[in-house]
């Protein structure tokens, strides 16, 4: 913990702002009493330090490739930096609010360093100063620190400031915590049984997927089924966060995830040793969340569903198999919590609901524990056999490879077509490594393992590909009555004698999910019951008196809201005189419109349509008495009655606006093709035309011999730009990063 924590502090935050390019010692970690005796001289042990320190250097390479060796840097300066998307390329003036960057602008260079020195160690908290749990001091300075930097300049466009001014895609941030889990993984657990540590990428999955998804009768199922495997992924990432570190985690990018914060804020019970950060707070007496206002995640935000089933996590090579056994695990034992928790609330809201059926029997708990195949694999970034970092590729002659650069090549199964260093990028290398020769006497920069990042992530992904391939799992034949949902596994039932008609009986019993008619696996019967149990799971959050989270998605009847949107005030008003017109004619239904007022599942009528006292189900007399306990005659006679009303003159007499909806599909095809860079466009396309600038007013001012060589390593950066970019962490990160926002924050619009 203490080398990730030098990780995340081994360059300041601000440092894209000053002059002050980092790997020095104006770092705050030295502030931390979690620290003491990290890089003590007399407890200190110098190999593991400088293999530790390998980290910055391996995350440098993978993300900036070649464009680190050069010793010309881009200050901040009147026009801020120029910034680049890290997918498409896109670029931006970026720079800090106007009377800040005014203010910024009349300090000298010595000046500006020493003020965000100042600012910045002003915003670490006496209580994590002296706070001597490192776990913790870790997850606060990975979470809280960015916020609390983009509070103090009133900018969120903070969290953009780049890593490295020569090519300022990846972010300061991005950039700390990719250190952090290298470091950790450099570091190890237990160096007197392993030596030293090296780092490995693990990825993790389970299925199946689809046909959890699919086999839903309602909407609510549908929802339901995506929002489990949301919910599983995320457990099994906190839990590798919890005992790794979130910044272990590539993919998915767990920084300001809603569960993830969650669990972070309340804590996940004692059971795990860690309350969460609210409660420190409270015991403390400070305000050092998040952010200031130490916001709550929002039910929507708990209740959309993103996070992906496939997870890539950077480990220490002793831990690999121990991860993902915990992943496993953790996947497994959530499950059966879940399974758990909607047994019990099913049974609450019917006691004569499968009277004799136990949380043992094999059609419930036999089931559950069959719905899950896990599979994993794992690669060295880099080749185990070779150093870490080399200089042999700057003393070969032309047209050769070094021995160490084909190991790492051959590790990587690439060909010499595809091989690291090319020959604009080695030409580049060896004028940048010579340059600094005559100026320094030695080679005082390598090569190393991080220049191979995305060729190991790829060869991770193909070899988790063939272990998923030579899987031999099937889902379990199930004899007798199946379920009438998916046609696979038992329908829930006591007892192994039952015949047809006697299951048949049993689920006859509605319970308030049932329909009388159709019988559910347990997976299936899991699912119809989550939305009872999610007040269980975020009790801080959920409350069915608060949020009414029976209707937190949105159902068929939702169209009505791009309906309302689009027309007249006239019409609206039309509206709520029929709603107002079925509640005084059947008042039974003001139960159900309560839990619904306000919640259509779709943010801009929750937020904006001033309709609060209604909601479209009362507009579709299908949909409105499905939750009503009434008998089959008594139901049929209200849909009938609420039909003959809504199709009135004065209503709705021919076109009802809760019958009209549109079922839309989309899919993210290409991944893989994304996962492996192809889309990205060459290195020219995001960095700022200011280096070049640089690099020829570097040449012009020269003299002697070192202005050929200046001008010779102008040239060769000019040829390495036209190179296609690599695949880097932060560039996983923010495709990531890109994937959950969709998810989580555009799809619900």
């Amino acid at each position: 913990w203490q080398a990730k924590i030098w990780g995340l502090l081994h360059d300041p935050a601000l440092k894209a702002l000053h002059t002050n390019y980092g790997r020095g010692e104006q770092s705050f970690w030295q502030e931390l009493d979690v620290m003491t005796g990290w890089k003590d001289p007399e407890t200190s042990n110098g190999k593991l330090e400088k293999h530790i320190l390998n980290a910055d250097y391996i995350t440098s390479a993978s993300d900036r490739a070649a464009v680190g060796s050069l010793s010309a840097n881009i200050d901040y300066d009147e026009n801020g930096l120029e910034i680049f998307h890290l997918l498409s390329g896109a670029s931006q003036e970026w720079k800090l609010n106007s009377a800040i960057h005014r203010e910024v602008m009349n300090l000298t260079p010595k000046k500006r360093t020493e003020h965000f020195l100042a600012v910045e160690k002003s915003l670490f908290p006496e209580v994590i100063k002296r706070c001597e749990d490192p776990r913790l001091v870790f997850w606060w300075l990975w979470r809280c620190l960015p916020q609390r930097i983009c509070d103090r300049f009133d900018n969120d466009s903070l969290l953009l400031m780049p890593a490295e001014t020569r090519i300022p895609d990846g972010s300061i941030w991005s950039h700390t915590s990719l250190t952090a889990a290298m470091a950790g993984a450099l570091a190890g657990y237990d160096l007197r049984k392993t030596g030293l540590s090296r780092p490995y990428l693990a990825s993790f999955t389970f299925s199946p997927i689809q046909e959890l998804i699919k086999a839903s009768r309602k909407m609510r199922d549908f929802w339901a089924g995506s929002w489990i495997l949301h919910y599983l992924s995320a457990k099994v990432c906190w839990a590798l966060a919890w005992k790794y570190g979130p910044d272990s985690l590539v993919y998915p990018s767990l920084y300001s995830q809603p569960l993830i914060d969650y669990w972070l804020l309340n804590g996940i019970g004692e059971e795990r040793g860690f309350k969460g950060f609210k409660e420190l707070a409270e015991r403390e007496s400070v305000e050092w969340l998040y952010s200031d206002k130490g916001e709550q995640p929002t039910a929507r935000q708990l209740l959309t569903a993103g996070f992906p089933n496939v997870i890539v996590v950077i480990l220490p090579q002793d831990r690999v198999s121990a991860a993902m056994q915990l992943a496993e695990q953790t996947l497994k034992d959530e499950w059966t919590k879940l399974g758990s928790l909607s047994f019990d609330e099913i049974r609450h809201l019917c006691p004569e609901w499968m009277p004799n059926l136990s949380k043992g029997s094999e059609t419930w708990q036999g089931w559950l524990n069959a719905q899950w195949q896990t599979y994993w694999a794992a690669v060295a970034v880099g080749d185990p056999s070779q150093d870490l970092r080399s200089s042999d590729l700057y003393k070969v002659s032309d047209g050769q490879r070094d021995d160490w650069t084909k190991s790492q090549n051959n590790f990587c199964q690439l060909s010499d077509r595809l091989a690291i260093f090319q020959e604009q990028e080695r030409e580049f290398l060896t004028q940048a490594g010579e340059l600094r020769k005559i100026k320094t006497n030695r080679y005082p920069f390598k090569a190393n393992v991080g220049s191979w990042w995305c060729y190991a992530f790829n060869r991770l992904r193909v070899s988790l590909q063939a272990v998923k391939s030579a899987r031999d799992w099937e889902v379990p034949t199930a004899f007798g009555v199946r379920s009438t949902i998916s046609g696979v596994g038992s329908a829930l039932h006591p007892s192994r004698k039952m015949d047809e008609q006697s299951i048949k009986d049993h689920w006859q019993v509605r319970a308030d999910l049932f329909d009388g008619r159709e019988m559910l696996n347990a997976t299936e019967t899991t699912k119809r019951a989550l939305h009872k149990i999610l007040p269980i799971l975020f009790p801080d959050a959920l409350t069915e008196e608060q949020e009414r989270i029976d209707a937190a998605y949105p159902d068929l009847t939702s169209g009505v809201a791009g309906y309302l949107r689009t027309s007249s005030i006239k019409e609206c008003d039309r509206y709520m005189q029929v709603c107002q017109k079925i509640i005084n004619r059947f008042p039974e239904v003001k139960d159900i419109i309560y839990r619904m007022k306000g919640k259509w599942g779709i943010p801009y009528a929750d937020d904006h349509l001033d309709l609060k006292k209604y909601h479209p189900r009362l507009l579709s007399a299908s949909w409105l008495i499905e939750d009503l306990e009434l008998a089959d005659l008594d139901k049929k006679l209200l849909k009938q009655e609420i039909s003959n009303l809504i199709s009135q003159k004065d209503c709705y007499p021919n076109n009802n606006p809760a019958d009209w909806y549109v079922l839309a599909a989309g899919d993210g095809d290409s991944m893989s093709s994304w996962l492996k860079g192809e889309p990205l466009e060459k290195y020219r396309d995001c960095v700022p035309q200011k280096l070049s600038d640089k690099l020829r007013e570097v040449v012009k001012n020269a003299k002697g011999e070192l202005r050929e060589l200046e001008q010779q390593v102008q040239q060769g950066f000019e040829g390495f730009l036209d190179q296609k970019k690599r695949m880097g962490p932060s560039t996983h990160s923010a495709l990531s990063r890109a994937l959950l926002d969709f998810s989580n924050q555009l799809v619900p619009y």
